[in-house]
């Protein structure tokens, strides 16, 4: 895992036809492997959808991650599946983090550009976040 601080917008679509179910949400990404990413998300409900609980109950949906890795050529859209969340609190930070699955495979051409451009400036939002977050 890697420790980021990267945009990613959510949205939670069909996996059957692709049909938005909810969404956009904002967030970030606060680290990112091959298989997974753990978001840091400020608002969880929207018109009345729980972003994780929401999903977790419906079979066919799926997270849409957008991220954006401030290159503005280079957007990347992922699809992944919620797996557990957690309150979390620093000073007057208030949000939630949520871990997910990547649900393609790691090997794909899209995840070995993406892990490229991650790692372009990636030791600079790495520290931004390591300096603001103190784990109690």
């Amino acid at each position: 895992r890697k420790t980021d601080y990267l945009p990613v917008d959510v949205h939670v679509v069909s996996q059957k036809d692709g049909r938005n179910l909810a969404g956009p949400f904002s967030g970030r990404i606060i680290d990112i492997s091959d298989h997974g990413a753990c978001l840091l998300m400020s608002q969880i409900i929207r018109n009345g959808y729980h972003l994780f609980y929401s999903t977790q109950e419906n079979e066919i949906a799926l997270f849409q991650l957008t991220i954006n890795t401030l290159d503005e050529s280079a957007v990347f859209s992922l699809q992944a599946t919620p797996i557990w969340m957690t309150i979390f609190n620093q000073q007057e930070i208030r949000a939630f983090k949520i871990g997910v699955n990547f649900t393609g495979s790691p090997d794909e051409q899209r995840m070995l550009e993406l892990q490229k451009i991650i790692q372009e400036n990636q030791e600079q939002r790495a520290h931004w976040w390591k300096k603001h977050y103190k784990p109690q």
